[in-house]
């Protein structure tokens, strides 16, 4: 999960954050081991929203045993704010537009606008979240040309409005280390 990244929720950085705070003041030994408790009492809490899909993190490993659709998922991680057609993909990997559409929705359940989707969408999110840019902004800077496009399509992976998102991850609620 954290290639997505995660939010705690606020009682769970509150009951850590004491932990965190004295780590400076354990030295050798007992620093890793107190680091490692709160590592381990943080993947076991229930308490957690991840903050964006797994095609997000450009660093995150794809393994679809294919260095063609590796290529093309690498290409749409670094591209995702500008124009990318099925056509420059297919290029890309040296196959022709319908070859390269069956093989990607073979090799990875899904087709290739859905996966630039879920790439501009995992960016989007991060952004709304970092970022005070109105939501149209976030929009065209993540590629999507029509602002009610990515609303939709957004309502339907996330399940809530860009507004309401970025409302839920409002610094206010956050408490940050």
């Amino acid at each position: 999960l954290s290639a997505k990244g995660i939010l705690f929720s606020k009682e769970t950085a509150q009951a850590i954050y004491p932990r965190i705070v004295s780590l400076h003041q354990k030295s050798g030994f007992d620093s890793v081991m107190a680091l490692i408790n709160i590592l381990h009492d943080l993947s076991t809490t229930r308490n957690i929203r991840t903050l964006s899909e797994a095609t997000f993190n450009s660093e995150f490993q794809f393994n679809f045993n294919s260095r063609r659709i590796e290529k093309a998922f690498e290409y749409m991680n670094k591209n995702y704010d500008k124009q990318i057609s099925l056509g420059d993909i297919a290029k890309l990997v040296n196959m022709t537009e319908v070859s390269f559409s069956r093989f990607i929705k073979k090799r990875t359940g899904i087709t290739f606008i859905d996966s630039l989707n879920e790439i501009r969408l995992g960016h989007a999110s991060r952004i709304l979240i970092d970022t005070t840019n109105s939501i149209a902004e976030v929009s065209y800077s993540c590629g999507f040309n029509n602002i009610s496009n990515f609303n939709r399509l957004f309502k339907k992976k996330k399940g809530c409005t860009p507004k309401e998102f970025k409302k839920s991850y409002s610094s206010e609620e956050r408490l940050f280390f």
